[in-house]
């Protein structure tokens, strides 16, 4: 169990390290959390990503267009 969660940690923080870079976050911050904690992060992350977005459009912007 061990080894497999050994293994996991760099797959899960290089992903997060990739996301952040296309979503203009701090990548180190999100690689290490990935790590530490793996799929876990995934919602506080996109919750991060949204809020962003959001913050860089303005709130009167609207994401889903008729």
């Amino acid at each position: 169990m061990f080894l497999i969660l050994t293994l996991a940690a760099p797959v899960f923080g290089s992903m997060f390290y990739i996301g952040a870079l296309h979503s203009a976050l701090p990548p180190r911050r999100w690689a290490l959390l990935g790590c530490l904690f793996g799929p876990a992060v995934l919602p506080l992350f996109m919750a991060k990503r949204r809020w962003s977005l959001l913050r860089a459009r303005g709130l009167d912007y609207s994401l889903l267009r008729a």
